[in-house]
């Protein structure tokens, strides 16, 4: 499925197979599929179809569907795999849907500084986005419905020294323009709890912090995707601060099983998706440099003059692990694949 290496599908459903009463004969709907989150949920429930033979409907939304056919043709199934072609902002054409969904996935954004300092697409896309779910594509069928949120809803997690859990209180600075991103988060993630609620669907709001692996994009702000694409093209790792931030990453597939596995609970939750292993950004660079190509790196040792850069970012995942969930990859591992996808790619 897509380019994605069979073993990483074959870990991305570990401990999902076990729930047929969750997954079997099912029908899903992700906005924001053709994303980097998107592609590997698509691919682990085929993968749970291609093993199990689940009987899993996939619908994507995509504003685009003929060049995301295009670019992955070969790789694509069209049993199970359908999509609605519409921007989710305005959900032209769709006034007589009529397909049920059991599981909705509200992905669509983007995690790019340039959307989340863009208020207007920010909300058109966070805000009217979800209202324009609500008023389309649920039915009194619809069980579940995933959104896919952010650490960032946390604010100021630097306080939280082993990683801000669930049932910590949001630290946010509403005077920071870098807050706009994690502000819109938290008021969808207040206007789902609010609708499911109402509606008695169970809201699952995934709180996603860093990752790393096939599809990440190696040329946005993701430091560590910065890093791999230095060494692909023989380039000293640049690092753009003093390397102080401390991040964590969690492999894709892992990721994906993550996010799959807060369904099983079948009630409503917000729960941390990421790692527990921190890691400087200094040392990350090192990291990646001497794993792979053995790459200079230089450390500007600039203050990063954007806003929405936070010194500290960690999740506590002891609920997510509660549920079974086992890290598959460490970071060392998690670098070399994702280095090795993109050389082949």
């Amino acid at each position: 499925m897509f380019f994605i290496p069979k073993e990483d599908l074959n870990y991305a459903v570990q401990g999902l197979s076990c729930h047929e009463e969750v997954f079997k004969n099912k029908t899903f709907l992700i906005t924001g599929g053709t994303g980097f989150i998107g592609k590997w949920l698509v691919a682990t429930l085929h993968q749970l179809n291609s093993e199990n033979n689940f009987n899993i409907k996939i619908y994507i939304l995509t504003r685009n569907k003929k060049l995301f056919i295009d670019k992955f043709i070969e790789c694509l199934p069209k049993e199970n795999i359908h999509f609605i072609e519409t921007d989710i902002r305005s959900l032209n054409n769709l006034e007589n849907f009529e397909i049920d969904f059991d599981y909705i996935v509200l992905g669509a954004n983007d995690a790019t500084y340039d959307f989340s300092l863009n208020l207007e697409t920010l909300s058109k896309t966070l805000i009217s986005g979800t209202f324009n779910l609500f008023k389309t594509f649920v039915t009194t069928k619809t069980k579940s419905i995933i959104h896919l949120s952010s650490g960032a809803v946390y604010g100021d997690i630097s306080k939280y020294k082993n990683g801000a859990r669930e049932t910590d209180h949001s630290l946010i600075d509403i005077n920071n323009i870098g807050s706009m991103y994690g502000l819109s988060k938290a008021l969808v993630e207040s206007i789902l709890n609010q609708f499911g609620d109402q509606n008695n669907i169970d809201i699952i709001n995934a709180r996603c912090f860093a990752f790393v692996g096939p599809y990440l994009p190696l040329d946005k702000h993701f430091a560590i995707g910065n890093f791999i694409n230095d060494c692909i093209n023989s380039r000293p790792i640049l690092v753009n601060g003093n390397g102080s931030p401390v991040r964590s990453y969690m492999y894709a597939s892992d990721m994906a099983r993550a996010i799959l596995l807060s369904l099983v609970q079948k009630k409503s939750m917000a729960i941390n998706i990421g790692s527990d292993k921190q890691i400087s950004i200094e040392d990350l660079a090192k990291l990646v440099s001497k794993t792979l190509e053995n790459n200079d790196v230089i450390i500007k040792d600039k203050r990063s003059i954007h806003p929405e850069k936070a010194n500290y970012y960690l999740p506590d995942i002891t609920l997510l692990k509660s549920l079974g969930y086992k890290e598959s990859y460490d970071l060392k591992s998690s670098i070399t694949k994702t280095y090795k996808f993109y050389k082949d790619f």
